[in-house]
């Protein structure tokens, strides 16, 4: 037997640290230049991403529990993807200018960010869901 008998997992006590502390990542437009937009979002193992998705999960049940079984069942994936999303994310700056108004950060104007600009969204997503993305590197 090799003289070390144990596991050392300190390597993934600190990747949940890490996702605990959440990273900030700079938005880009289509050509892949930043548009001056940084958001900060936590991983998807802390509390905040587990909770997020428990209360998006029993919000998306009540709403179905409330529509009639006569509506056509949709396919709400995005919207619950961007609700989890929204409540991940812990900061934007500097606030974000549409149509000549500024949006201050607050959960609400984060959905509603990232339902008009899925090219937002989808920076933050792949990121967020992704482990790697918190490795100290």
């Amino acid at each position: 037997m090799a003289s070390e008998d144990f596991v050392d997992l300190s390597g993934l006590e600190s990747l949940i640290q890490s996702q605990e502390q959440g990273i900030e990542v700079e938005i880009l437009n289509e050509q892949g230049k930043p548009i001056g937009l940084k958001i900060g979002f936590v991983g998807p193992d802390s509390d905040r991403m587990q909770k997020a998705m428990r209360d998006v999960a029993a919000e998306f049940a009540k709403a179905a529990a409330e529509r009639s079984s006569l509506d056509p069942a949709k396919d709400d994936s995005d919207e619950r993807m961007i609700a989890i999303l929204a409540k991940a994310t812990t900061h934007w700056a500097p606030n974000p200018k549409i149509g000549g108004q500024v949006i201050p950060f607050s959960e609400e104007n984060v959905r509603n960010l990232y339902s008009k600009f899925r090219i937002i969204r989808e920076q933050v997503e792949v990121r967020a869901v992704r482990r790697s993305s918190f490795t100290k590197g």
